[in-house]
């Protein structure tokens, strides 16, 4: 299945860089939004991966937008001087920027993020997703953050030091089989301690950073994936 590229400039999608009052400061973001919205519109943080918001992000946030979901990537990388990750391969540039990024920081921009997607959507349901370094901020917050977040969408990630057992939201997660990084064990023990709605699936075949064209890109994982996230957010996020 061919996957299809969403434009930034797709007519039935607004998407554009805001700024989110932070801490008496202004944090960049990227908005993404279908054009008809109501204050019950499902809304969504999507927490960027190690390449910032890169034109990959963009692109999830713009198809998130076209799902119906009002969507915002709060820029962590903003309070450094980080390279831009649009085309960017190498991800060394970006390591050192990434172990930057505390919770102290981290949460309330996140926060900052919902905030401002709530005043918006007053009657929205929030969720929050991510890819690797991203999915690990969203799984972060799957205890916890029950005020803020109504379920998580993750791909590639595990947190060790999280029982699930204390997941109290909704989880939809998508893992490949040979990535080197998370074992099909670990992750099969997490789906199994997990207590409440979820969906974990591991792809055989798949790598780490099967979603990412940038990486051990598999278009049938990331295509299925995507469409179970969708079905899955989709009942939980609306009103």
């Amino acid at each position: 299945m061919q996957r299809m590229e969403p434009s930034e400039h797709d007519p039935a999608v607004l998407a554009e860089w805001i700024t989110i009052p932070r801490d008496g400061e202004n944090m960049p973001a990227y908005y993404a939004a279908p054009r008809k919205t109501t204050a019950h519109t499902p809304t969504l943080v999507l927490a960027m991966h190690l390449f910032g918001v890169d034109s990959t992000m963009r692109e999830e946030a713009n198809r998130f937008a076209q799902a119906g979901f009002a969507t915002v990537i709060p820029d962590l990388y903003a309070r450094f001087d980080a390279p831009s990750g649009d085309g960017a391969t190498d991800p060394r540039p970006f390591v050192a920027f990434a172990r930057g990024l505390k919770h102290e920081t981290v949460d309330p921009d996140l926060r900052a993020g919902t905030t401002w997607l709530r005043e918006r959507f007053p009657q929205t349901k929030t969720g929050i997703a991510g890819f690797c370094m991203g999915g690990v901020m969203a799984m972060r917050r799957t205890h916890g953050y029950g005020d803020l977040f109504a379920a998580a969408a993750i791909w590639y990630c595990l947190v060790p030091d999280l029982d699930p057992a204390l997941v109290e939201i909704p989880v939809v997660a998508s893992y490949g089989a040979e990535d080197a990084g998370i074992p099909v064990d670990a992750v099969e023990r997490f789906r199994d301690g997990l207590r409440g709605e979820h969906d974990v699936r591991i792809y055989p075949g798949a790598s780490h950073g099967f979603f990412d064209r940038r990486e051990a890109y598999d278009p049938a994982a990331a295509e299925d994936s995507w469409q179970r996230t969708i079905a899955f957010l989709t009942p939980r996020l609306r009103g």
